[in-house]
């Protein structure tokens, strides 16, 4: 399995950093590594962004590492990727770092730039395993990771991290509904374009209120009810809008409001940040006709036919899962990685998977997330190699199991052959799987949504292209910063003019600016 197309809109040909004040820790010395050493005993500490979900995955995954090697690993869960990275820069000059986290490609050009994060050439070259390649992981994904520190004799760049839990965006849609709405109106579908969401969105809206369901439930026997427990005997629930108005239901709603804003931009040819190819230096690149033609086509969505963003739903939850299981919205934009969160409760609705809506057919952009395990300049020889040993492990022989029980994408082909991964997640090879399974169960989302990504991103027939935009010093903050960008538009009213120009005159975000 191989990428079949997938743009990282790192700088072409000059690199991805931003003004490093440093080209790579001096102080260690890679030459008194010695991967021989005994490691069984070995404390070692490695830092994650996860919730207690996710961590508990990962610990599964790192009790087999144990019990293979001996060593022992510490793991601080530090709430967030942003905590992850805060914590990592405020500790780093203290020497109060781990030996091993992850990082996104904007944290890594960060930890070049404070001299923390250790170079992994020596690493592959040396460690005497034949097994273990740089050309074992998905090229695609290498890439930001040997794009972002420059080598001092101009050959090229470091190796600074290896994949580990990669995801992208896909659309979860509610297929009870839609097989209901659809047989009452056949032009009600699952959209594929944004033009389509458009149509479908305000037919939706309208075939509810006309069959009078906002706040009834919709009974197999065709009869209509305000609460379940007026429903006969035997009797079950088909369409749950009982807690649902009419001014809290959007069809579709996207989660990330950063992702919304920087892959629009791109879905309607824009450019989002860019790198200067004399200072290698990163600009915002979004003050342009693209940038305000896209926004200008969502605001009429939102505007015209529901188009939503978490916070309108009037709650103050940072993703719209809920509301979706809820029955609040039928479309729900986010990423693979979060597929259980869609599950409904009690397995009210049926959940389908399919691609993010699209502009146009020649521009089908998907952003392409996740982070890359990174070995940071901290600790003894034998845990440093114990962090290598650990390292590998994560990113290959046990990263079948990690992204079949977490529902991120495997990092290499290792991970996909995997009994673990082909046990839990490719029951695609069971021609009966699609009629047994339970189609509300959280594995069988997982599965979904891997399909779609094997099946439709990686296709080459189908010209979607996966995209990460430029890692610089600063990228994250500008990241950061633009979360906002739909709610001004969405929430606070602000044209597409007044939203680029409001993120172009900010202060904090002058050096991003070209003068």
């Amino acid at each position: 399995m191989k990428f079949k197309k997938n743009v990282l809109a790192f700088a072409a040909l000059f690199g991805v950093i931003g003004t490093l004040t440093s080209c790579g820790k001096k102080s260690f010395d890679y030459t008194t590594l010695d991967f021989t050493v005994d490691t069984s005993g070995v404390e070692i500490e490695m830092w994650n962004p996860f919730g207690s979900d996710m961590e508990g995955f990962l610990s599964e995954v790192i009790e087999d590492f144990e019990d293979e090697t001996g060593i022992s690993v510490k793991m601080i869960s530090k709430g967030s990727y942003d905590g992850l990275k805060k914590a990592i820069t405020l500790g780093a000059g203290k020497d109060k770092i781990p030996h091993i986290c992850l990082a996104y490609p904007d944290h890594m050009a960060d930890y070049v730039n404070i001299d923390t994060i250790l170079r992994l050439d020596y690493f592959f070259e040396n460690d005497g395993d034949d097994d273990f390649k740089i050309s074992d992981f998905y090229s695609d994904y290498m890439v930001e990771n040997q794009t972002i520190e420059p080598k001092e004799d101009g050959s090229g760049f470091y190796t600074l991290g290896v994949p580990f839990n990669k995801s992208t965006e896909l659309m979860y849609y509610n297929k009870t509904f839609f097989d209901w709405a659809e047989a009452i109106d056949p032009t009600i579908f699952v959209p594929s374009t944004w033009e389509e969401v458009y149509s479908v969105s305000g037919k939706i809206t309208q075939l509810i209120e006309d069959q009078g369901l906002f706040g009834h439930i919709l009974a197999d026997d065709g009869l209509k009810y305000t609460r379940m427990s007026e429903l006969p005997a035997g009797v079950k629930a088909v369409l749950k809008f009982d807690g649902v108005s009419k001014d809290m239901f959007f069809p579709t709603y996207y989660d990330s409001q950063a992702n919304f804003f920087i892959t629009a931009i791109r879905q309607w040819g824009g450019t989002y940040t860019e790198i200067d190819t004399e200072s290698r230096r990163g600009f915002l690149a979004f003050d342009s006709q693209e940038t305000i033609d896209a926004l200008n086509y969502l605001d009429k969505i939102h505007d015209d036919v529901g188009l939503a963003i978490p916070a309108e739903f009037g709650g103050t939850a940072k993703y719209g899962s809920a509301y979706f299981r809820n029955w609040q919205s039928v479309l729900a934009i986010g990423s693979s990685a979060g597929s259980a969160n869609n599950v409904p409760t009690g397995g009210e609705f049926k959940v389908g998977v399919a691609p993010l809506p699209y502009h146009a057919a020649d521009k089908k952009f998907v952003i392409s997330q996740g982070t890359n395990l990174v070995l940071l300049d901290h600790g003894s020889i034998p845990e440093r190699v114990a962090a290598w040993e650990l390292l590998k492990y994560l990113s290959k022989y046990g990263n079948g199991k990690w992204s079949a029980l977490s529902g991120y994408f495997p990092s290499c082909d290792y991970a996909v052959q995997s009994k673990d991964y082909q046990d839990i997640m490719m029951k695609a090879n069971n021609p009966d799987y699609e009629q047994t399974q339970k189609p509300t169960d959280a594995q069988a989302l997982k599965y979904y949504s891997a399909k779609v990504n094997n099946e439709i991103y990686m296709s080459e027939t189908e010209g979607w292209t996966k995209f990460v935009d430029p890692a610089f010093v600063g990228s994250s903050s500008i990241r950061e910063k633009l979360s906002s960008a739909m709610a001004l538009l969405f929430i606070s009213g602000y044209t597409p003019r007044q939203l680029i120009d409001y993120y172009y005159n900010d202060s904090t975000m002058s050096d991003y600016v070209r003068k």
